[in-house]
């Protein structure tokens, strides 16, 4: 019984690593688009290319934003 406890409770504390984790890279990369933004480095050739990166994915003629019809 103890093995099968603790290998249950390896899994969550290693999935919650992971979502902790990925949460603060999302937070991460969120503060360099708005630094990159507020500073005007978004004219520039490497801030035009950074924004097409961002981009990427996204269909045309979207804001980004959720939708609410659905």
């Amino acid at each position: 019984m103890g093995c099968c406890l603790t290998g249950c409770l390896r899994m969550i504390v290693f999935t919650l690593w992971r979502a902790l984790l990925a949460a603060l890279i999302a937070m991460l990369f969120a503060l360099v688009d708005r630094y990159v933004e507020r500073r005007g480095w978004g004219e520039t050739v490497a801030g035009r290319a950074y924004k097409a990166y961002r981009r990427r994915g996204k269909k045309p003629g979207t804001s980004g934003g959720q939708s609410s019809t659905g």
